[in-house]
């Protein structure tokens, strides 16, 4: 869905981008709907569970990474098209998009794992550190031209701000993948 909206940004389509906001709504209320329904079900398991507590931080480290792809498609609502669409930021904000993107699936996949294969699990948390300190390293240097290039204080402030809620993201999957790694450790 950032994919999109990015695109729907830079392409100037205010119904697609209102459209995508609308789905990364409704998918942070399912993620929400679902957390609310595994504690009522880990409630009733009782102490058969071993490991309930490290399956809820799961839950609750999945509930947050969706909440900050909610905060990114707001920030990147906010930025100006004119300002977004120059060469040096529009390949910049593409490649962190595609990589953040890409830690989720990552993410997911590691949750996903678990049930079938936890070591797979633990090696694809791994996978998840790598993107992520891929995203830090993009970030530092977008952070660097912005300050250097962009003048303004809004667009300053809203292409920084957009940069810090990807970064932000990126670290909200790696604790959701490192929690899904101490569940996978402890099956």
């Amino acid at each position: 869905m950032l994919r999109e909206e990015y695109q729907a940004v830079l392409s100037n389509d205010k119904a697609s981008l209102k459209s995508c906001q609308e789905r990364v709504k409704k998918a942070e209320e399912d993620v929400v709907t679902l957390r609310r329904s595994l504690i009522r079900e880990l409630a009733q398991v009782g102490t058969l569970l071993m490991n309930k507590e490290d399956l809820l931080r799961v839950a609750f480290a999945i509930e947050s990474v969706v909440g900050h792809v909610n905060g990114c498609a707001f920030k990147l609502s906010q930025v100006r098209r004119t300002v977004i669409r120059l060469k040096k930021y529009k390949e910049s904000y593409g490649e962190l998009i595609n990589t953040l993107i890409e830690a989720i699936s990552k993410q997911n996949d590691c949750v996903r794992a678990l049930s079938i294969n936890p070591d797979q699990s633990i090696e694809m948390a791994a996978h998840v550190q790598k993107l992520e300190s891929e995203i830090d390293t993009k970030h530092r240097e977008l952070i660097t031209e912005l300050i250097k290039s962009v003048h303004g204080y809004r667009d300053l402030i809203t292409m920084r701000d957009l940069a810090q809620s990807i970064e932000d993201t990126a670290d909200a999957a790696l604790t959701a993948a490192d929690a899904t790694t101490i569940v996978a450790l402890g099956v």
